[in-house]
C-alpha cells in the first residue's frame, strides 16, 4: 500500500459484497432449474465461506460473478438460491477466448502453450488482447454489482482488476476506489503474474489484501516479491456438522454407485477423489495398485477413482489415458473409473471407503478431499508437500509419501490395509485434526480482513456502512 493514504476503519461488515469465483452451485429462482456447476476445491471453498459469512451477517447482499463463462454476450443477472441459504445475484464473465487460446477451430479445449503465452509470457504487453479484454469485462461486472467491496478467488481475476486500474478502465467506469480481498489458491505456473502483482502493489490506489489458503501459498507470494504485510494465511475450513449430516444422508446409497459402476463388493475400497487432471497423480495410484498386485497383496483391494466431470479441457484425453493404463496394467475390475456422481453419491463413497489417497504430483494448495475423508473417519495417504503437510502429521493423523513415487504409495497402502490398529489410530487422529479446520475460524478471519483498515474513497452505489 502506498504511503500517505488517509486511513479510516470500516467498523461494520459491508451491506453488499461482490464475490468473483470459479463457479457456484444453486437453483435459479426465476425458473426453478438447477444451475450446472463445475466441481473444484475453489467451488467448495466458496460455498463454505458463503455459509460462514451469511451465518454471521445474514443482512449482507451478495453478488456472485462466475468466472470462465463462454459467451461473450452480456450475461443477465439472475437470482440464484445457493445451498448455503441466501439468494444471491448471479452473473458470469466470459474468459474462454477461443480465438486466442485454441490452436484451431477443430481443437477441443485450450492449448496450454497459448494459455501460457497470453497469461504469462505477455503479461506486461500493453497490447495483449486477453488482458485488455479481461480488464474491460471485470470492470463491467464490478460496476454492475454496485458495491466497492470485492472478494476475488484466484490470481486471474485479481490481475484483471489491477490491469483495469492500470489501463484506466476502472476510472472511466467511475470506480474511484475498491476494497479488494483476494484469495490465492495456487501459485503454480503463475510466476510472471505474481511478479506483476508484486510490482503493482506499490502503485495501486485500491485497498488490497491477499489471503493465502496455506503457508506454502503465502511463502510463494512473498518469494515472488509481494510484501509480507499484504499477505495473510488462512487455512481453509469446513463445516463439520454439515458434512456429518451429508454423510448421514448418504448411508445406504453406495450400493447403487457400486452396481452402476461394476465395483465388486468383495474387497476393501481405496478411494481417490480428485479432479481428473494429470497433476493429481491418478497414474501413480494405478501403478501402486499394480505393484501390490504383483506382490500378491491386492486380491481384496478395489480402487475407486472419482472425479468424472471434474476434468480440464487442456487434457481432453486424460480419462482415456487412465483407462488405457488400467487395462495395460491388468487391473480391469480392480481399479474403476467411476461415472459422474451427485453430491449424495460422492458422500456415500466416504462411507464405504477403507482408506483414501490423494497423490498430487504438484504441491496441493490445500486438499479438501483429504479433510472430507478425515472427517469421515477414513485414513488418508497423501503426498508430503503443499497444504496437506501443514495439517497432517505423518504417522499420526495420516501417512505422507513423496510425490511421483508409486512404490511409496504401495507401501503406505499395504501398511494401512494390513494393520487394523494403525488404520484405527490414523482414523481417530485424522478426524480430530480435520475438526480443528473449522468453518468458524476461517469465516472469522475473512470477516476481519474484509473489514480491516481501508483508505477513504468514494464509489457510486458502494455498499459500505
Amino acid at each position: 500500500m502506498r504511503k500517505g493514504k488517509t486511513m479510516v476503519l470500516v467498523r461494520h461488515f459491508p451491506d453488499a459484497l461482490h464475490v468473483c469465483t470459479y463457479d457456484v452451485r444453486g437453483r435459479f429462482v426465476d425458473s426453478g432449474m438447477i444451475k450446472p456447476a463445475r466441481t473444484s476445491g475453489v467451488v467448495e471453498h466458496t460455498h463454505q465461506l458463503l455459509a460462514g459469512i451469511v451465518r454471521e451477517h445474514p443482512e449482507t447482499r451478495i453478488a456472485i460473478t462466475q468466472t470462465g463463462g463462454s459467451s461473450v454476450a452480456a450475461c443477465p443477472v439472475r437470482p440464484l438460491q445457493v445451498p448455503d441459504g441466501p439468494i444471491v445475484q448471479w452473473r458470469s464473465v466470459a474468459t474462454g477466448f477461443p480465438q486466442y487460446l485454441r490452436a484451431g477451430e477443430a481443437t477441443d479445449g485450450k492449448d496450454p502453450a497459448l494459455v501460457r503465452r497470453y497469461y504469462e509470457e505477455r503479461i506486461d504487453d500493453p497490447a495483449n488482447p486477453v488482458w485488455l479484454s479481461l480488464a474491460e469485462r471485470y470492470t463491467a461486472v464490478v460496476r454492475a454489482a454496485g458495491t466497492a467491496h470485492l472478494l476475488v478467488q484466484g490470481i486471474n481475476p485479481l490481475v484483471a482488476v489491477l490491469k483495469a486500474e492500470q489501463f484506466g478502465v476502472l476510472a472511466k467506469a467511475g470506480l474511484d476506489w475498491l476494497n479488494v480481498t483476494a484469495v490465492v489458491h495456487d501459485t503454480a505456473g503463475a510466476g510472471r503474474r505474481l511478479g506483476y502483482l508484486a510490482r503493482r502493489i506499490d502503485h495501486t490506489g485500491l485497498t488490497l489484501k491477499l489471503i493465502a489458503v496455506s503457508g506454502m501459498i503465502g511463502q510463494g507470494l512473498i518469494d515472488a516479491g509481494v510484501p509480507a504485510g499484504t499477505v495473510s494465511t488462512v487455512l481453509n475450513g469446513l463445516d463439520a456438522d454439515e458434512f456429518e449430516r451429508r454423510l448421514d444422508g448418504a448411508r445406504g446409497v453406495f450400493p447403487r454407485v457400486a452396481a452402476r459402476n461394476g465395483v465388486p463388493r468383495d474387497g476393501r475400497i481405496v478411494l481417490v477423489s480428485a479432479r481428473r487432471v494429470p497433476w493429481k497423480g491418478h497414474q501413480d495410484v494405478i501403478e501402486a495398485t499394480g505393484i501390490l498386485r504383483d506382490r500378491g497383496r491386492a486380491d481384496d483391494v478395489r480402487v475407486m477413482i472419482n472425479g468424472a466431470g471434474m476434468s480440464d479441457n487442456r487434457w481432453p484425453a486424460y480419462d482415456n489415458d487412465l483407462a488405457a493404463q488400467i487395462h495395460r496394467r491388468g487391473l480391469d475390475g480392480t481399479v474403476v473409473l467411476l461415472d459422474e456422481l451427485d453430491p449424495t453419491e460422492v458422500a456415500s463413497c466416504y462411507t464405504a471407503a477403507h482408506v483414501a489417497v490423494l497423490a498430487s504430483r504438484e504441491a496441493e494448495p490445500f486438499g479438501y478431499a483429504n479433510v472430507e475423508a478425515m472427517l469421515a473417519g477414513v485414513p488418508v495417504i497423501t503426498t508430503a508437500h503443499g497444504g496437506p503437510a501443514e495439517y497432517i502429521e505423518d504417522g499420526v493423523s495420516g501417512l505422507l509419501v513423496p510425490p511421483e513415487e508409486p512404490a511409496a504409495i504401495a507401501e503406505a497402502l499395504d501398511r494401512v490395509l494390513r494393520d487394523p490398529a494403525l488404520h484405527d489410530r490414523l482414523a481417530r487422529a485424522g478426524r480430530a485434526a480435520a475438526q480443528r479446520l473449522s468453518l468458524r475460524a476461517m469465516a472469522d478471519s475473512y470477516i476481519d480482513l474484509i473489514t480491516r483498515r481501508v483508505p477513504v474513497g468514494t464509489f457510486a452505489g458502494a455498499g459500505s456502512r
